[in-house]
């Protein structure tokens, strides 16, 4: 993959992150009634969206470098994640918010960008190995 392709294969993984995080937050702002539910999701969200960011820069490192550094990533940036929600959901909790709705932004939002997160990963992977594997 040159350098030129792995930089365009980012910026599109990385649009399609943002675009996942803009909407996350317009849900977060609109659909929750209660206005500490709206505030509990849209923590979620931002959350989510700030550790995806904090993901997608480890693995474009790590792709560029071998499997070690990519499984390296991928604990590191769960590890990351799982501190993130359990803070979270402690907040949420001891400041009277809702947790169910922390829960739903930041996993619905954690998993669209997860599968942005791996296409990212097989595109460059693929693009490395040659083409079609």
């Amino acid at each position: 993959m040159s350098e030129h392709d792995a930089q365009k294969a980012f910026r599109k993984h990385a649009g399609l992150a943002a675009v996942v995080a803009v909407v996350g937050l317009a849900v977060a702002a609109f659909i929750p009634k209660v206005p500490e539910a709206r505030l509990s999701a849209f923590i979620g969200v931002a959350l989510a969206a700030a550790t995806g960011v904090v993901a997608l820069v480890l693995k474009r490192r790590a792709v560029r470098k071998d499997l070690k550094a990519a499984l390296k990533a991928v604990g590191v940036v769960f590890g990351l994640r799982a501190v993130g929600v359990v803070v979270g959901l402690l907040w949420a909790v001891e400041s009277g918010l809702s947790p169910v709705a922390f829960v739903a932004g930041f996993f619905g939002t954690y998993f669209a960008l997860q599968w942005i997160e791996v296409s990212y990963v097989m595109a460059a992977s693929r693009d490395a190995a040659g083409g079609d594997e």
